[in-house]
């Protein structure tokens, strides 16, 4: 009886451990877990939706600036679509706004950002808030969410 229990705790074992490598070496079991797809993986998955929702967003997109590359580092594409607007409608720098929202210190020039507290991402309503500080950060990031959200159901149609 003592013998199967071992075997069954080293099978158990050598079975955690194989997946956690294969979730990028990482013994967290919140890390093995699939999320869904990033932004950036989204927008290659349909080229069509990627050019039709580049035309939309033209406007709002920071100068010299493609639609993948503004989404990079996202993990979803409802999220830059509603950063983009964010931006566009505060005037607040796409470049600080997606480096509060992601903690990811993008290409361009971030030197009049303030780098995130304690290196994390927060969410667009405290970004806002951080950035922004007069604003209704509430109402215009619930905004900007529901804008992004037609945005995408538009270009996919």
């Amino acid at each position: 009886m003592k013998a199967k229990m071992i075997i069954v705790g080293v099978l158990a074992t050598s079975f955690f451990l194989g997946a956690a490598s294969a979730a990028a070496q990482s013994f967290n079991p919140i890390h093995w877990i699939k999320k869904g797809p990033t932004a950036t993986e989204q927008l290659a998955a349909n080229k069509d939706q990627n050019q039709k929702l580049a035309l939309q967003l033209q406007a709002i997109l920071p100068p010299r600036t493609s639609l993948n590359d503004a989404c990079l580092a996202f993990k979803s594409l409802n999220d830059c679509v509603a950063a983009l607007h964010v931006s566009h409608n505060l005037k607040i720098r796409f470049t600080c706004l997606k480096w509060e929202l992601t903690a990811v210190q993008s290409s361009g020039n971030a030197s009049a950002c303030k780098a995130p507290e304690n290196g994390k991402p927060v969410n667009l309503v405290k970004a806002i808030r951080l950035l922004k500080p007069d604003a209704d950060a509430r109402a215009e990031a619930k905004t900007a969410e529901k804008r992004a959200h037609e945005d995408i159901k538009d270009a996919s149609s």
